[in-house]
């Protein structure tokens, strides 16, 4: 009887927590929409983390272009644009939106011949949106890392040079009267603190940004943030989170912060980055409308390929400081609906939506 019960209670959570991830947002009166979305550069650079001598990280460079190209970002590009519509954010906050290039390498001459653009995510997502009828505008695109011309090999004898630039972006909708939504004093900044990766051909830095920009809804201004903090160092990670509250979200404006925190929130423990911006006054939008659900964001396999969803931590936020009430929040992404024609998941992470109210003092 008790492990009928047990299972009667599981098959009731996960009939709460599928409706709560799934759910339409509401056509609230006056209602702000704001989302954040990592959409999965195709790599965590893992091997390149790993190599120890200057022939491996020639490897490593090889295989992380075979995984890009093996998430297909066009056409996970196309999925993510469908999510967004489907929740139709006033703003939206992007993280690992990526322009990829390669060229030749000549391993004789030790030199990188003319590149060429193989994925603009940016520009594909926006292409996307365009084509499914939304209406939205780069507000802010930051960029955190640019990458110069890497040499690489794929196995067995293909010799490739790749770069990279990473962007934090921010998208605003341009189809809403002024008199309901205003935006402008676009701002971006790169931490102080970040890590330094040490590889075989010297020690590679990896920044990263906030972009910020002001906004009123209704009449109501606020200041929204997107950012990416630090995965790899949870003590860097934690200064990039103290550097964001004394910077640009110290203002006398509610605040509203979209982003892949990298910072577990749920399950227990708990990260210390996390517990500071709790600890600092700011609301979790998710535990407000759902305080007993996980709401997992993160992560699918690395080539997003996985039959069944396998998120299994909560990293991606959405963190409110000021008179603001969260109304209604759900996730994006997280149903085999949402898979490209080819089988893949739009990203690794889900989005977050949220349904907000700036409330009057």
């Amino acid at each position: 009887m008790k492990n009928l019960l047990y299972s009667l209670g599981g098959l009731l959570l996960l009939t709460i927590l599928q409706t709560a991830q799934t759910q339409a947002q509401s056509q609230g009166n006056g209602d702000l929409r704001v989302m954040t979305y990592n959409v999965d550069e195709g790599t965590d650079f893992v091997e390149l983390q790993n190599a120890t001598s200057p022939l491996q990280f020639l490897v490593a460079v090889g295989q992380t272009i075979s995984s890009v190209r093996a998430t297909n970002p066009p056409a996970r590009m196309q999925a993510i644009a469908h999510q967004i519509i489907a929740a139709a954010p006033t703003l939206v906050s992007l993280q690992e939106v990526d322009q990829w290039s390669s060229g030749p390498f000549d391993p004789v001459a030790q030199t990188c011949g003319q590149s060429s653009v193989e994925f603009d995510m940016l520009q594909e997502l926006m292409a996307a949106l365009s084509a499914l009828g939304g209406h939205y505008q780069v507000a802010v695109q930051a960029v955190q890392y640019a990458f110069p011309p890497m040499p690489g090999l794929i196995l067995p004898s293909t010799f490739l040079c790749v770069q990279v630039f990473d962007y934090n972006v921010i998208l605003a909708r341009t189809d809403l009267s002024p008199a309901r939504f205003q935006w402008g004093n676009p701002q971006s900044a790169q931490f102080v603190n970040m890590v330094f990766l040490p590889t075989p051909i010297g020690t590679i830095p990896i920044p990263k940004v906030s972009a910020s920009v002001d906004a009123a809804f209704n009449g109501k201004a606020f200041r929204f943030i997107g950012t990416h903090l630090e995965s790899i160092d949870a003590g860097i990670r934690e200064l990039q989170g103290a550097e964001l509250r004394a910077g640009p979200a110290n203002t006398s404006l509610p605040v509203i912060i979209a982003m892949d925190s990298n910072a577990q929130a749920s399950p227990a423990p708990q990260d210390p980055t996390y517990l500071d911006f709790i600890g600092a006054g700011y609301n979790d939008a998710w535990t407000e409308v759902f305080p007993l659900l996980p709401g997992f964001t993160c992560c699918q396999a690395p080539l997003v390929n996985n039959v069944a969803s396998q998120l299994f931590q909560r990293i991606d936020l959405v963190l409110t400081l000021g008179n603001i009430q969260t109304q209604n929040i759900a996730l994006f992404g997280v149903d085999s609906a949402s898979k490209t024609p080819g089988g893949l998941w739009p990203s690794d992470h889900a989005a977050v939506a949220a349904q907000l109210v700036i409330e009057t003092l």
